[in-house]
């Protein structure tokens, strides 16, 4: 049996601490791209954030032991309140405000290559 996604999370020690409460309640999960988010955090964001990964069986019950890590006292209570809730919201606006500016640069730079070599001829 393979490896299935349960979740994303933008933050590497929360992904630790997601994976680590799934392992507490008896489900073998792993936390991907560790290694390579901290190198290239960006991507990961721009990605969603680290996979936690678990047996493809185990999934419903991952996600039903994070719904409840979720709602417990101080972490918010539906889902999409999750302590990493809010910071995936905003970094997904700096990847969309970013990525404006660089193809705004890029179509700039390339409108400007195409004047000069148009006033060299």
């Amino acid at each position: 049996m393979g490896l299935a996604l349960v979740t994303r999370i933008p933050n590497l020690a929360e992904a630790h601490i997601a994976a680590g409460a799934l392992r507490s309640g008896g489900i073998a999960a792993e936390v991907f791209d560790g290694n390579f988010g901290q190198l290239e955090s960006p991507v990961i964001e721009a990605l969603g954030g680290f996979r936690i990964m678990a047996p493809e069986g185990e999934v419903a019950a991952a996600k039903e032991i994070l719904a409840m890590l979720r709602a417990g006292p101080g972490l918010g209570e539906p889902e999409d309140n999750a302590p990493w809730g809010a910071e995936r919201a905003q970094a997904s606006r700096a990847r969309t405000k970013g990525v404006r500016v660089v193809a705004t640069i890029l179509l700039a730079g390339s409108a400007a290559v195409a004047l000069i070599r148009f006033l060299w001829r």
